[in-house]
């Protein structure tokens, strides 16, 4: 049987509003200091974005690193976690587990890294927004965090052209549906992901990018805040319709100029 070692590393972070206390709990195949140096590095970025929307003063996130896919899909196959075909992801967040997963590192170590930052995501975006977040925005903020780098200025995001072209082809050819994309359901969400070249995933990113870098924080504050009000039935584009200035249709309207 396969026997994990299991390393703590406790630090503290100093958030916009509040000191956070964080603690890593590492688990897997041994990570080398460097990268989790990196890693607690870039984490403390994370947490100081996610904690102007509420993230809890005192976290622990479980990172489980595998070297070997075939060792990572027998764990999940343990752990009774499956996905259906073709499954090419690198990394998942279990929401049961509330544990990032790590499917190999085959691809490389900065490459790996990014996975892990990406799934992190996931655990912060759980912690403020519940178990099941709009997916576009949860997919969107670990893609957003999985393309940025650490640099003496702060993070430094990279939307690629590759992805840019790909948003002015999909307005060209008609395939662009905000209000449906945004208020659709994970299982939507996925299927336009495997059927339509990374549909879902780049424009997601594009999505939050649009709103972390063009659209005035305090309105983002709103719509989180929004989000997080469970008893309001309203969708998610009924939402940004209140709190974006102009209305949804305004939003759609800066969101297409932005990108073509």
């Amino acid at each position: 049987m396969r026997i994990f070692y299991l390393l703590f590393s406790l630090f503290i972070f100093c958030g916009l509003l509040n000191a956070q206390t964080v603690k890593i709990e590492y688990s897997g195949d041994p990570l080398p200091d460097k990268d989790r140096r990196n890693i607690e590095e870039f984490i403390s970025h994370e947490v100081n974005f996610y904690t102007q929307f509420g993230l809890p003063d005192t976290l622990t996130l479980q990172l489980l690193v595998f070297e070997n896919r075939k060792e990572a899909l027998a764990y999940l196959e343990s752990v009774n976690i499956s996905f259906p075909p073709p499954f090419k992801a690198s990394g998942v967040y279990s929401s049961k587990l509330q544990k990032a997963i790590i499917l190999g590192r085959e691809k490389g170590r900065e490459r790996s890294l990014a996975i892990i930052y990406h799934e992190l995501s996931h655990h912060f975006v759980r912690q403020i927004l519940g178990r099941f977040p709009p997916s576009w925005l949860n997919e969107g903020l670990s893609e957003y965090f999985e393309h940025c780098k650490v640099t003496k200025k702060g993070l430094h995001h990279t939307f690629s052209e590759y992805e840019q072209g790909r948003i002015r082809t999909m307005y060209m050819l008609g395939e662009v549906d905000l209000p449906t994309f945004i208020n659709s359901g994970h299982g939507k969400f996925m299927k336009r992901q495997t059927t339509d070249e990374q549909y879902s995933y780049i424009l997601a990113h594009a999505l939050v990018t649009f709103w972390i870098e063009t659209v005035p924080r305090d309105i983002l504050k709103s719509l989180i805040a929004s989000l997080q009000n469970k008893n309001d039935s309203s969708t998610v584009s009924e939402r940004i319709d209140r709190v974006y200035p102009g209305g949804f249709q305004k939003f759609e309207k800066d969101f297409e100029a932005a990108y073509k």
